[in-house]
């Protein structure tokens, strides 16, 4: 059922931020991660603060999702000794689905379920994947919905530049 609200919201909102944006200024504001961990990868969100924060919203039903995670395994590869933290945050209804794909494709970076769809309400996401980008001092910078090599670059340019800031 969940599935059929995501694949509608998605094809009759396609312009619906996904965040509440004013003049480019998204706003999100959050103060706890959704429980523990899914894979082991333990953090606690005070260990946030004075990261680059990338969070990802995604379902295992979800294709481009399942393109996107990849993806961030290599940034975080590439920029984890430079400050890049990633959150992965699962919206499937089967914990079955879930489970089983996370023990066939392990992750480097934490990855949680999403109980109640709290923080998918916190962050006002419209559709899946979405992903937020948040600097050093927690503020979010960006977010992209949805998931092609040319917002894989968009991705990366924004981690670059939060990197190079500090």
């Amino acid at each position: 059922m969940l599935r059929a609200l995501f694949i509608l919201i998605v094809l009759t909102l396609p312009f619906v931020s996904a965040a509440s944006e004013v003049e480019n200024k998204i706003t999100v504001q959050w103060n706890s991660l959704p429980g523990e961990s899914l894979n082991q990868h333990k953090i606690k969100f005070a260990e946030l603060k004075g990261k680059v924060v990338v969070v990802d919203f995604w379902a295992t039903w979800c294709e481009p999702c399942k393109e996107a995670l990849p993806h961030y395994m290599e940034l975080h590869k590439k920029y984890k000794s430079k400050g890049l933290v990633i959150l992965a945050v699962n919206e499937d209804d089967s914990v079955a689905d879930r489970d089983a794909y996370l023990k066939k494709t392990p992750y480097p970076f934490p990855v949680f379920a999403d109980p109640g769809r709290k923080m998918l309400e916190t962050f006002g996401v419209a559709a899946i994947p979405t992903v937020f980008i948040f600097d050093r001092n927690m503020k979010p910078v960006t977010f992209v919905r949805g998931f092609d090599a040319k917002k894989a670059q968009a991705i990366e340019k924004s981690i670059q530049d939060l990197i190079i800031a500090k």
